[in-house]
């Protein structure tokens, strides 16, 4: 039934309610409203849709025979906009999977710890995983074709809301028969950009890595596609790096030619954050993942104070 644009939902609820009680009166009792209200929604219903519904006189109350093969029609539209409100409340019910971004050095290390457990915690709750360079997913994210991220601050504050989740420490990854790597104590000072390994332009960790440096003599000529090629790199001999703490287990056969070593004092860390558009109307979904993920931090990391703009120690912008 095609409801004339003049008409509410609640108009066709009048209808029905004098339907089923066959008594305007009554029926302006069960939807309380004023009967002279229900009176003027049943008439405006029967000038919208051209046909007399109901035969009232004072003694008798009759259903017309237009009213008879409209009614189930008033009723089918009525059902059905129930439906749909019952359908926007429960978003798990055939949801469409919620369109998650995450920077490459980030993802293989971290969804893991995501997965599953959320699949067994929130089966309702499904993802659609995509992992390019921060740049990449702040367009996608503003273009709408994601609906949130997990980036390494500090992004654009003015488009996006961002959720801070966790800090997560550098680690030096280095030749174990270098000098650095038995230095002591080990401090972000010591550390020499013309010896570092750096992954290619567009990833946040090379900036990163970069901006740790106490020594920024010259850039590092050596560059990476991914943190597990950088890790064969080391161990080939040609120079070392920092690595995200998710990040740091070494290949089968490679772990007597790397060592991965702590930071002494001041650690340099990023912090992780859950980053949506401002104007995003999915919140349900996004919170639903929010909380599960602040509910399960992944070990080697710290969770985020949630009011704090800035994480501990030396963390650096993407």
């Amino acid at each position: 039934m095609m409801i004339p644009h003049t008409l509410s939902l609640a108009d066709l609820r009048a209808v029905a309610a004098v339907a089923d009680a066959r008594h305007f009166g009554r029926a302006a009792q069960s939807l309380h409203i004023a009967q002279p209200t229900l009176s003027a929604q049943v008439r405006k219903v029967e000038e919208a849709l051209g046909a007399r519904l109901f035969e009232r006189g004072a003694r008798r109350f009759l259903i017309t025979a237009e009213g008879n093969r409209l009614l189930p029609l008033v009723r089918d539209t009525l059902a059905a906009a129930g439906n749909l409100g019952a359908a926007a409340r429960s978003p798990a019910a055939g949801a469409s999977p919620l369109r998650l971004g995450v920077i490459p050095t980030l993802g293989p290390y971290y969804m893991p710890y995501l997965l599953l457990p959320l699949r067994r915690a929130r089966p309702g709750l499904t993802l659609n995983i995509t992992e390019q360079p921060t740049a990449v997913l702040l367009e996608m994210l503003r273009s709408g074709e994601l609906d949130a991220a997990l980036l390494s601050l500090p992004v654009a504050p003015h488009t996006l809301s961002v959720a801070a989740l966790f800090d997560e420490p550098f680690r030096l990854i280095a030749p174990r028969a270098s000098d650095i790597a038995s230095c002591t104590p080990l401090t972000p000072d010591r550390l020499d950009s013309a010896e570092m390994i750096l992954l290619e332009e567009g990833h946040c960790l090379r900036e990163q890595a970069l901006a740790a440096c106490g020594k920024r003599s010259r850039p590092a000529q050596t560059v990476a596609t991914g943190l597990e090629t950088l890790k064969y790199l080391v161990a080939s001999g040609a120079g070392y790096s920092l690595m995200p703490a998710l990040a740091c287990e070494i290949p089968r056969g490679l772990a007597s030619l790397i060592a991965l070593r702590d930071f002494d004092g001041d650690t340099p860390s990023r912090r992780i954050a859950l980053c949506t558009r401002r104007t995003m109307p999915r919140t349900d979904h996004v919170d639903s993942l929010l909380s599960f993920i602040r509910e399960r931090t992944p070990p080697g990391v710290t969770p985020a104070p949630r009011a704090a703009a800035r994480p501990r120690g030396r963390t650096q912008r993407a």
